[in-house]
């Protein structure tokens, strides 16, 4: 049976790297995105084996491993991080990603990431399976750190923040998580009063987007 691939990163000389690797593991890509739009809309028309996705692809790779997942349900999703810390674990894992890796690991090591997918099984560093446990344990909210400040978030504040800091407006947040721009003003103002800020200004200077 043909394994099919779609790779998802902004960059075009890391895909291209990428599909070499992934072809000489027998694998085929069968479709490739720079951002989240394209990324969900590939997943769906392809209904790929396994989806690799980069950690900060544009419009929230967290996000779209939520909505790549809603159109093609059967696909395994790996997501790709340049470093692995425990709040992008756990984003990516309660997003319903099965896999997570460094985005330096070698062809081998993402051969095997890709090979346990398949078998069923999580693709988790090992050092970082303990801090999922703890993490999983804390009551479901989500770790996060804003100017230096840690602060505990619910899934939806975590997505919010995520968009925030890739750049998105209000309303372009809103479209996304298909909600009201008042919503996301409400979640706005928690996660800034949590970060010690008033409003989407005062937050806005702390995760320094424009």
């Amino acid at each position: 049976m043909t394994r099919t691939v779609l790779v998802a990163d902004p960059q075009p000389l890391f895909r291209a790297g990428l599909r070499t690797v992934l072809r000489e593991l027998g694998l085929e890509v069968v479709a490739e995105a720079a951002n989240a739009v394209t990324a969900v809309a590939e997943a769906e028309k392809h209904r790929p084996t396994v989806a690799i996705l980069d950690a900060n692809l544009p419009g929230g790779g967290i996000l779209t491993v939520r909505r790549l997942l809603q159109r093609a349900p059967e696909t395994l999703v790996i997501v790709v991080a340049p470093v692995i810390s425990p709040d992008g674990l756990l984003a990516a894992v309660r997003a319903g990603a099965t896999g997570f890796v460094a985005k330096e690991t070698t062809a081998r090591g993402l051969g095997r990431s890709i090979d346990s997918v398949l078998r069923g099984e999580a693709a988790i560093p090992r050092r970082a399976i303990a801090t999922l446990i703890h993490e999983f344990r804390g009551g479901g909210r989500q770790r996060a750190s804003v100017g230096g400040r840690p602060l505990s978030l619910t899934d939806r504040e975590a997505e919010v923040l995520e968009l925030l800091q890739d750049g998105l407006t209000t309303k372009q947040i809103a479209t996304a998580l298909g909600v009201s721009p008042v919503t996301i003003r409400r979640h706005v103002g928690a996660i800034a009063a949590k970060a010690g800020k008033r409003g989407r200004t005062g937050l806005l200077q702390l995760v320094d987007v424009a």
